[in-house]
């Protein structure tokens, strides 16, 4: 019965039926899988960007690496800073690379400079001068590293304060290893904060806790706690593979990244975190569900319509199917196909139609996969503009002259340092083919020109150092290393040089000289004096001897006196030279200027009583503490006072104070008798006076350790004539306790 009312229904029912069928079921499946595929390639492109954003901080992180390596090379192989750091002179280290870590700080976030001596032991730290002596052989395995291979290292690692990415290398001196120096770059939140701006993503470094198997935030891009489970961020730790996850349970809005954090030996030590907030893709998501639906809902309409246009029309002339088909195959075709009533040909139209909306969406497809690669060449261009300005600046401030010479001796490119070093523009340089030779001194021209020919003509690398004239005449030392450019067949293209200015190097290899130089008459002199020493001290004896056997009306008693008077003096005078050439070793302490001068001059109360000297005392009670070998300080403070108490009348006044004016100072005011301008000019030089009295023979050696601590004493008269007596001292810092301070 059921088969006989089937058969009943018209032909238009019969295609009607199963056709709607179809098209509903296809278009409905088509809907579902063009969601499924929509949601697997967003979930591609998400995962591919997480990737290239991991990509992207370990680059960033190689380039710091290289950069540091780099920059760390360029100072230890200079021989001023090898001579510096052999000699372990921190002044003269700070006073050399001060200027340039602080450019390099501030323009190219640098947070260290680092000089380490054997065995792994911090020696200076530019970013912090002061601290030093730090063994750190157990936490810091690129200086052990170094050490033992004599080979530079660069990568992440893991200080006490944190991760940086730090450059290592080996230091030598006169082909001796003699520690090693390193540049370091921070890895905190500034440098996350830049990424996370450039790629709009959030950052976190994450550290294992150790014995507990958790994982603490050491710093992050953004104020959020860490996101992903410590299970997860252990597995990514142990096994050193990354893992993504697209909307996790605990985060529905996010999509995460997980990669393992290498140091430079390729060992983990931490997880990278890497947050993008899919929000906006998930609006855009639905959004494209909705639009798609309402698509599919149109495409199900319109399908509904050409089935009952074919049912109800005749089909189009197979020619004209043809020629449809032809136009599709080349291209030139985009709209769909009238159906034609027969079923053979409706069926061709139908498909043809399905191929042609399938040709139609991989275009599309394929035009936005051209956006899209046209979007990541212009970004990629433009990291590689911003990397050009970065070195381009680099060359530009480092402390060096830079320059590129064409084979035909033309300058092509100088830096603006020459400007500061030889006197002379840019400009003028490139203009002046002969510059190179004609700035040389004219006995070291020829060796100039004939070593920069055979760079230019031959591709042999030089190192020269040499004399030369800056602008204004003054004479400098050069040290200039010229590298040849070179193509497949060794023809020159090009010859890059360096030039250095090493006259402060020179000035310290004669300061070095004449130190040697005064040592050796420093024991001279020493062991003349002793050879001295004893036959005078005999002779002396001798003349006393005989002095106090001799009757007082012997005619030849003056004259024994005036020997003895003269042999007492040459002792004196003997004293006070082995005093003087004798070395002084210092023990330096945090030392409080004011107690120190109260206990010398407490020592002298009662002299200056007798003598009816009055003592006016002011005492700066916020005097800093001063760096100070206490022993020796209180010596020659009672020596300056001693030599005062010697000078003054009777009944006269003694004005001692101290004061703060950026440095510690000390200052004697009193009356003198027998002193003269003269005798001011000479007051702390030995042998100035025929009356030396124990005050005046410890004078010389006085300023001398006064010197030594850093400080300057200086002799004027004030207003009233008086004789002021002043002593200069740099101060360390922190305040002396007020309390403890007696006037």
């Amino acid at each position: 019965m059921h088969l006989r009312r089937i058969h009943d229904i018209s032909l238009k029912w019969k295609l009607l039926i199963p056709f709607l069928f179809l098209s509903f079921v296809g278009t409905t499946t088509l809907l579902l899988l063009s969601l499924t595929a929509q949601s697997k390639i967003i979930k591609h492109q998400e995962k591919k960007k997480l990737s290239d954003y991991y990509q992207a901080f370990s680059d960033q992180v190689e380039d710091r690496a290289n950069s540091a390596l780099s920059l760390a090379y360029q100072v230890a192989k200079s021989p001023i800073v090898q001579e510096a750091f052999a000699r372990k002179d921190t002044r003269a280290l700070v006073d050399l690379l001060l200027p340039s870590y602080e450019v390099l700080k501030d323009r190219f976030d640098v947070k260290q400079f680092h000089f380490h001596t054997k065995p792994a032991t911090s020696f200076l730290r530019l970013h912090r001068i002061y601290q030093s002596g730090e063994a750190m052989a157990s936490f810091r395995q690129t200086i052990t590293k170094v050490e033992e291979t004599g080979q530079g290292i660069a990568g992440l690692e893991r200080g006490t304060t944190g991760f940086g990415v730090r450059g290592v290398v080996p230091v030598f001196y006169q082909d001796e290893f003699i520690g090693t120096f390193e540049i370091g770059y921070s890895v905190e939140r500034p440098f996350l904060d830049s990424l996370k701006r450039r790629y709009d993503m959030d950052l976190a470094l994450l550290i294992p806790i150790h014995g507990t198997g958790g994982f603490y935030t050491l710093t992050s891009s953004s104020d959020s706690l860490q996101i992903s489970s410590d299970e997860i961020c252990g597995r990514v730790f142990r096994t050193q593979n990354s893992e993504i996850l697209i909307s996790p349970p605990d985060a529905p809005d996010l999509a995460l990244f997980l990669g393992p954090l290498k140091d430079f030996y390729g060992k983990s030590i931490g997880v990278l975190e890497i947050s993008v907030d899919r929000s906006a893709t998930l609006a855009e998501l639905a959004e494209n569900r909705i639009e798609m639906l309402a698509v599919m809902m149109a495409a199900l309409l319109f399908s509904a319509i050409v089935i009952v246009w074919v049912v109800t029309v005749f089909l189009r002339p197979v020619r004209d199917i043809v020629t449809a088909a032809r136009e599709i195959a080349a291209g030139e075709r985009v709209r769909g196909i009238p159906v034609p009533v027969r079923d053979e040909i409706g069926t061709l139209a139908s498909s043809l139609n399905d191929m042609l909306e399938s040709l139609n969406m991989a275009r599309e497809e394929i035009q936005e996969y051209c956006i899209t690669l046209e979007e990541r060449v212009e970004a990629r261009t433009q990291e590689l503009v911003e990397e050009k300005e970065k070195y381009e600046t680099l060359v530009e401030n480092a402390p060096l002259v830079v320059y590129r010479i064409e084979p035909d001796g033309t300058t092509v490119y100088v830096n603006r340092v020459v400007e500061e070093i030889l006197g002379y523009t840019p400009t003028e340089v490139i203009a002046d083919r002969q510059f190179w030779t004609g700035i040389a001194h004219p006995e070291d021209q020829q060796k100039v020109a004939e070593q920069l020919r055979a760079c230019l003509t031959e591709g042999r690398e030089f190192l020269l150092e040499y004399r030369g004239n800056r602008r204004d005449g003054r004479e400098v030392f050069l040290l200039n290393h010229a590298m040849p450019l070179t193509d497949r067949e060794g023809r020159v293209q090009a010859v890059d040089g360096i030039v250095v200015d090493v006259s402060e190097r020179k000035r310290l290899q004669e300061q070095i000289i004449q130190t040697e130089e005064l040592k050796t008459l420093s024991n001279v002199s020493a062991r003349l004096a002793h050879e001295i020493r004893n036959p005078l001290t005999a002779a002396g004896g001798f003349a006393r001897r005989l002095l106090k056997e001799m009757d007082q009306q012997d005619a030849h008693r003056s004259k024994v006196e005036i020997i003895v008077k003269e042999m007492g003096r040459l002792e004196h005078i003997l004293k006070m030279i082995l005093s003087y050439i004798r070395p002084i070793t210092l023990e330096f302490s945090d030392v409080d200027l004011n107690k120190v001068l109260q206990e010398v001059i407490s020592g002298f109360e009662d002299k200056l009583g007798s003598q009816g000297i009055t003592l006016d005392v002011q005492l700066d009670e916020k005097l800093p503490f001063i760096r100070a070998d206490r022993g020796h300080l209180r010596d020659a403070l009672e020596t300056v006072l001693k030599n005062a108490c010697s000078h003054m009348p009777e009944q006269s006044c003694l004005r001692v104070s101290t004061t703060y004016n950026g440095a510690a100072v000390v200052q004697l005011c009193y009356p003198a008798l027998h002193v003269a301008d003269d005798d001011m000019e000479h007051f702390f030089y030995p042998f100035v006076s025929d009356k030396l009295g124990e005050a005046d023979l410890q004078l010389p050696l006085t300023k001398v350790v006064i010197h030594k601590h850093g400080g300057v004493i200086n002799i004027t008269r004030d207003e009233q004539n008086q004789v002021a007596i002043s002593i200069t001292f740099p101060p360390i810092g922190h305040r002396a306790n007020a309390s403890s301070l007696v006037t």
